[in-house]
């Protein structure tokens, strides 16, 4: 597990450096802006991801060299087949926003993944699916002047 956690580090390490250097500035365009630049953000967490995949590699170089005994499989099978799941839904979610925009799309994605977890009052389900696209809608549309999908 120790051998794996270094190749995964140093995996998203480099990606982290790619997005840092090369495809958020290929990605972003100059122009007029107001306040931040646009690579802010997008540099800024993938120079976190950079420093947490640098964690991630200095502690199992620290593992390896310990020799500790090896951790059993930290994840079952049920736990991968609810994940594939949970992504499916996810994902299936993401293309009824883009098929149907986010009114429907939305609360659809919010109630089946409610659902999903374990939710059964209707009443919880309905108001925490509906209100959240609702206000962000209505701020979007009314507020700020820009349109949703």
């Amino acid at each position: 597990m120790d051998r794996a956690d270094l190749i995964g580090g140093v995996g998203l390490t480099l990606f982290g450096l790619l997005m840092i250097f090369v495809l958020i500035p290929l990605g972003t365009e100059e122009g007029a802006y107001f306040g931040l630049s646009p690579t802010l953000f997008p540099t800024l967490l993938s120079t976190l991801l950079t420093f947490c995949a640098l964690g991630q590699v200095a502690q199992s170089i620290i593992r390896i060299r310990r020799k500790r005994t090896p951790r059993s499989i930290p994840i079952s099978g049920w736990n991968l087949l609810m994940f594939i799941i949970a992504s499916v839904l996810a994902f299936g979610g993401v293309l009824i926003v883009d098929w149907f925009g986010i009114l429907i799309g939305g609360p659809a994605l919010i109630a089946v993944l409610m659902i999903f977890l374990g939710e059964r009052d209707p009443l919880r389900v309905i108001l925490t699916a509906a209100l959240p696209v609702g206000v962000v809608y209505l701020l979007a549309t009314h507020v700020l002047g820009t349109a949703l999908p």
